[in-house]
Formats: structure tokens, C-alpha cells, sequence
């Protein structure tokens, strides 16, 4: 199983993603844009396994001590690639407990025998993929404003399945904290 732990984002939230991807479409920009039922916060990708209680037991070591906390959307990013940009909305608000919860979890994992991604943590909502636009649309973008927050109070171990119709994601455990 493709799997990968994130945060799961309520339905309002996720319009205003939406609106924000529309805005981006409206300005010119093609490319592979998420649905809106996919968009999620990812705290670590895992890639193929097949141990959900593992993965199950080290969320609920690292959920320990973590208060719940509030995140906002942010202005509009982009990582630069050969195929276009990965276009993406920044979060803001207690960043510092995310970073405590994303470090919790990667030592949790660790000492639970799984290899996770080590990269740098940048908390963030894609957008799209191969995204290409004019000119002058990245400016546009950053003077938009989009108005969302969300009270985070658990993570969740997603199943990401390819099909004909593009990614599924399925909640395969929740964790509270």
C-alpha cells in the first residue's frame, strides 16, 4: 500500500483551496491540479507499506504531548521544475507545534523500524503539478488573500491509490491529540 501521513482538512478549508486553484486556472495556468477532496496537509510520505498498525502505533507515540493548534492559509508559492511549478498555498499560524508534531512523528517512525523522508519540512497545500502560466501571473497570485483557518486536533495515515480517474486517498486511521 502507497501510504503517507497528514493533516485532514475540513470542507471549508478546502473550498478556499479551491477557490484559490480556480483563480489560478482563471489567470492562464494548465497543468495537473488536485481535487478538491484530496487536498491535505502531508506531514510525511511513507511510500509502499504494509504495516498500518506499526504506522498506527508510532502516530499514537508521537500525537504524546501535542496540543491541538490552528493553522491559516497563507500567500501562493511555487517550487520551480523541469516540467512546470508545483503551485502551492503556504500555511501560517502555530507553526511551532506543527514542527513539534512533524518531528515527533519522524522519531516515532524511526524507532519503529519504518524509513520516512528526511527533507526539509515545508508545510504547505499543493495545488498542482506541471503547472505552467504567462508571464506575470506569480505576482498576481501572491496578491490574493485567501481567508481559511483550521483548528487542528489529530492527524491521519491516508492509502493513495492511482486510478484511471487520478489519486484516491482513503482514511486508513485516525489519531487525536
Amino acid at each position: 500500500m502507497r501510504l503517507f501521513i497528514g493533516l485532514e482538512l475540513p470542507k471549508s478549508f478546502k473550498a478556499e483551496l479551491f477557490r484559490m486553484e480556480s483563480e489560478l486556472k482563471a489567470l492562464g495556468a494548465t497543468g495537473r491540479f488536485v481535487p478538491e477532496d484530496n487536498f491535505h496537509i502531508t506531514l510525511n510520505f511513507l511510500g509502499e507499506q504494509s504495516d498500518v498498525y506499526g504506522i498506527a502505533n508510532a502516530m499514537k507515540s508521537a500525537a504524546r504531548g501535542i496540543r491541538p493548534f490552528t493553522l491559516h492559509l497563507a500567500k501562493y508559492g511555487c517550487f520551480p521544475r523541469a516540467d512546470g511549478h508545483v503551485a502551492f498555498i503556504n500555511v501560517a499560524g502555530d507553526l511551532n507545534e506543527l514542527s513539534v508534531l512533524h518531528e515527533s512523528l519522524i522519531s516515532a517512525l524511526l524507532d519503529g523500524g519504518f524509513s520516512c523522508e528526511r527533507k526539509r519540512f515545508t508545510p504547505h497545500i499543493t495545488l498542482g503539478r506541471a503547472v505552467k502560466y504567462p508571464e506575470g501571473t506569480e505576482e498576481k497570485l501572491q496578491s490574493l488573500s485567501p481567508n481559511a483557518s483550521v483548528s487542528v486536533s489529530g492527524m491521519v495515515l491516508f492509502e493513495s491509490v492511482r486510478r484511471e480517474s487520478g489519486m484516491i486517498y482513503s482514511v486508513l486511521h485516525r489519531e487525536k491529540f
